[in-house]
């Protein structure tokens, strides 16, 4: 597909824009979750213990979902591993770049 300069800026600054938004709203999902779940005076911590109790029990036979629940992104519901907003926008933003240096016909589909 050719690059057209003008709509591909667009394109790209939309992608990053959205792609820093997502991952704000990680953390803003955290704090609405916990105060849904502290409505009515209950325990959200123990709510969000309890529920990762059940899928453990649930994920016993299944030995790759098992490992993966044993991961900081499991524990914690905000959780990435260290640097992954960084990772995210270097892989866009080289992506871009890639597209850009095919010049204005590249042919990168």
């Amino acid at each position: 597909m050719p690059l057209q300069a003008p709509a591909d800026a667009d394109r790209a600054a939309a992608t990053v824009l959205l792609f820093v938004l997502g991952s704000a709203l990680g953390p803003a999902a955290q704090v609405s979750l916990t105060r849904r779940l502290s409505k009515n005076g209950k325990d959200a911590e123990q709510q969000l213990a309890d529920t990762m109790a059940r899928a453990a029990e649930i994920a016993k036979p299944y030995p790759r979902l098992r490992a993966r629940l044993d991961t900081p992104a499991a524990a914690d519901y905000s959780a990435a591993p260290d640097n992954t907003f960084a990772f995210g926008l270097q892989a866009i933003l080289d992506g871009i770049r890639a597209r850009l240096a095919d010049g204005p016909h590249g042919d990168r589909t």
